[in-house]
């Protein structure tokens, strides 16, 4: 059996369980953070979760992974059978994660001595963000999917990613750039009806209210 390794409010974690749970795979969770312990590191390199263990041995970084569940399962398919259709899903991937997800990362690995990213970042990051933005709305297709009819890789990770990117702009900075993009809001829509969907997010409600509780 699978062992998926990481914590449940990290949205690489839920980006890989929500793709082990559409596939249909059978896995084991194992709660763990990054470490740069020596042990760990011959788990995963970069020392980073989320990570996966097969029977082979373990494998790190979000898309890899990904490919990886695709070619033990391809009866359940992520991504198009068509091989350039394909290399748009993964053309999307990479805007989604980094020309979004990761500049907006640096707002929370970066604090000045307040807490707080100093405002020439905050103004660069929000540059950078809207490009990604902009290339997103001109690739993507919300019919209904961002890469047509069929729920793909690319959905998995812009579900998961680009909320956190929103509320995180929103802390720092006047932000409405997402907020006017209503093919955006009917695509979120779109996936969060989805059943396997709509159990993960009920399941992480539960989870975090559980977590604000005991803490």
């Amino acid at each position: 059996m699978l062992k998926l390794y990481g914590f449940h409010t990290s949205h690489y974690f839920n980006m890989v369980k929500l793709a082990l749970l559409e596939k249909g795979f059978e896995f084991e969770e194992v709660h763990s953070y990054p470490s740069r312990e020596p042990l760990f590191l011959t788990m995963s390199p970069m020392g980073e979760v989320p990570f996966l263990e097969a029977r082979e041995g373990f494998i790190s970084d979000v898309p890899v992974i990904m490919e990886f569940l695709e070619e033990i399962i391809p009866e359940v398919p992520l991504l198009p059978e068509d091989v350039f259709e394909r290399a748009k899903v993964r053309e999307l991937m990479s805007i989604l994660l980094q020309h979004i997800e990761q500049p907006v990362s640096r707002l929370l690995d970066h604090p000045d001595s307040k807490g707080s990213p100093d405002q020439a970042r905050v103004d660069q990051v929000i540059v950078e963000v809207e490009r990604g933005l902009d290339a997103l709305a001109r690739l993507a297709r919300f019919d209904p999917y961002l890469c047509g009819k069929e729920f793909s890789y690319a959905d998995v990770i812009a579900y998961h990613a680009l909320d956190l990117v929103n509320s995180t702009m929103k802390k720092f900075a006047p932000w409405t750039a997402m907020d006017e993009m209503t093919d955006l809001a009917d695509w979120r829509y779109t996936v969060a009806a989805r059943p396997i969907v709509h159990q993960m997010d009920n399941t992480l409600i539960s989870e975090r209210d559980t977590f604000s509780a005991d803490s």
